[in-house]
């Protein structure tokens, strides 16, 4: 069975403080790294999360698809401020 670990990187926050306004306080340059369990000691933002889970749960159990272009994929959270980037951790 394929369980590929899966980084997930702040890219971009829509502030000029480069802090998410919303209640996680997620800041630009935060990684997560989530295999068989969630990040616990900063952790990733709920709603966010919920949002990344389908595409965090196909490259955890599949070899690597066209469409991750340079090896991944960006995904914005449901309020539009933060996007993260996905990408398989090596």
């Amino acid at each position: 069975m394929i369980l590929n670990q899966i980084k997930v990187e702040v890219v971009d926050v829509k502030s000029e403080s480069g802090i998410c306004p919303g209640m996680a306080k997620t800041k630009l340059g935060e990684v997560f790294h989530i295999g068989a369990r969630t990040p616990t000691d900063t952790g990733i933002c709920c709603q966010a999360f919920t949002s990344l889970a389908p595409m965090k749960l196909a490259m955890m159990y599949t070899e690597k698809m066209s469409w991750e272009k340079n090896g991944y994929f960006d995904i914005t959270c449901p309020h539009g401020h933060v996007t993260y980037r996905l990408s398989r951790d090596k």
